[in-house]
């Protein structure tokens, strides 16, 4: 789903391309590969410091991105910190009450600092923000927490920010009164009031038409929502509903099947959070290594781009790769690929751009890959598109264009994913969480096995 553009989706339903995994992978290396792909990066003397320079520099956008008094994170800044949106995206504050749980374990602030800064952002959330029956609003003001752009009481926002709200309360949970703010902020979402007749959620509410008509239906980002929902301390949704989205097509990479939505950020924010590896869905997916395979297909998609058009795309492949919805010179754009099997196409107006989120996102899914293309950006371009924050949010070499801003969701997750390559630092705090624990149970998923 276009992540700053839900509001503008509510005229036509977006078309969500979903796949079916049929299991026919080999996944015997998936619960380990992480580990050992680390070892080996740790090997290169420049892996370290470069990830370690990457999270404090998104860190800092964390740091100098909330408002004083609020706490509230805003939704995207100039890269080069000299000014900030007014206005705060919930996701973006998911995400940064995760980050000062990572920056608050690695020293990089104290953990009485962190456990401070969780507090102020879960206090006024819990207490002044504006919500419908515990929904948050997409977009608030960082100052009132008012809902802000005409945005939507959002499911799939909220439950992002209930994540990082998970996360803190783990990471913090010597502070009784940062956990119970954190308790209320997830338990007092009524999810049945989003939850349509056939069992899958609506994208949200507005006070001018009341519940969206559409639905949360088909593969997306949706599996960090569903697993909360169906894992909640109150108003909980049914188990079922974990198999009530559609499953229907497939796409291929190397004769391996993976379920598929073009942009990269929905195959990495629930991964962010739940611990995939070693797991397997009651529909008998790995969802690990499908977003493992879908990174990998962006690669060899991108590459096709630059074979048949090199003119256009010859800077696409291996040493320079990442699509996934960003800002663009003609504005925001929910693009990725590949779109569909055997075809590279530029579809939806793919124009050359690079996304380093894409690949940031990716560090802990795919490290080699990752790795390589991050580097090669920040060593061939330096810090025309590598600066305050870490990367800019979008730059395209082909046609000189370097975007002016970073936006705090794909700074965020670039953090958490690195944190999670490096250390399980997203991982482990969040998967000791009760309601992570019964939203899996309850799910049905089940051991990998060996």
């Amino acid at each position: 789903m276009k992540r700053r553009l839900l509001l503008s989706a509510f005229a036509a339903a977006p078309l969500l391309a979903a796949h079916r995994l049929r299991g026919d992978g080999d996944f015997s290396m998936v619960s380990a590969g992480s580990r050992s792909t680390m070892e080996d990066l740790m090997m290169n003397e420049n892996s370290y410091p470069f990830l370690d320079d990457l999270r404090r520099r998104c860190y800092l956008y964390f740091e100098e991105a909330a408002d004083p008094q609020t706490g509230l994170i805003a939704d995207r800044g100039h890269a080069d910190g000299s000014s900030f949106s007014t206005y705060a995206s919930s996701a973006a504050c998911g995400f940064g009450l995760a980050a000062h749980g990572v920056a608050a374990n690695n020293g990089w602030i104290s953990k009485e600092e962190g456990a401070s800064r969780v507090r102020k952002m879960l206090g006024f959330l819990v207490n002044e923000a504006q919500h419908e029956r515990g929904l948050i609003y997409h977009f608030v003001d960082r100052i009132t927490g008012q809902r802000a752009l005409d945005s939507e009481a959002s499911t799939i926002d909220t439950a992002l920010l209930i994540a990082g709200a998970m996360h803190a309360s783990q990471v913090f949970q010597d502070d009784r009164e940062l956990v119970e703010m954190a308790d209320t902020l997830y338990e007092r979402v009524d999810w049945r009031w989003m939850l349509g007749d056939n069992g899958c959620l609506h994208m949200g509410w507005q006070p001018e038409i009341g519940r969206l008509p559409y639905q949360w239906d088909r593969f997306s980002e949706l599996t960090i929502l569903v697993l909360l929902a169906i894992g909640a301390p109150s108003s909980a949704i049914p188990p079922s509903c974990w198999n009530a989205w559609r499953r229907e097509n497939v796409l291929h990479h190397q004769g391996e099947s993976f379920v598929s939505y073009p942009p990269l950020f929905v195959h990495q924010y629930p991964q962010a959070f739940f611990d995939f590896r070693g797991v397997v869905s009651s529909d008998g997916r790995n969802y690990w290594r499908n977003s493992q395979l879908a990174h990998l297909a962006q690669i060899e998609f991108q590459q096709s781009l630059a074979d048949q058009s090199p003119k256009r795309f010859g800077h696409y492949g291996e040493d320079l790769w990442g699509l996934t919805s960003s800002d663009s010179s003609n504005g925001y754009r929910d693009w990725g690929g590949p779109y569909e099997d055997g075809q590279a196409q530029p579809d939806r107006g793919i124009d050359g751009t690079v996304v380093p989120s894409a690949a940031g996102g990716g560090l802990a899914i795919a490290p080699e890959q990752s790795m390589r293309t991050l580097q090669y950006q920040k060593n061939t371009f330096g810090e025309s598109v590598y600066g305050r924050y870490g990367f800019v949010n979008a730059f395209n070499p082909r046609r000189g264009w370097i975007g002016s801003d970073v936006i705090g969701i794909d700074t965020g997750i670039t953090l958490l994913s690195a944190s999670n390559l490096l250390e399980e630092g997203v991982w482990q705090p969040f998967m000791q969480h009760s309601a992570a624990k019964r939203a899996f149970r309850l799910a049905g998923f089940q051991p990998l096995a060996a």
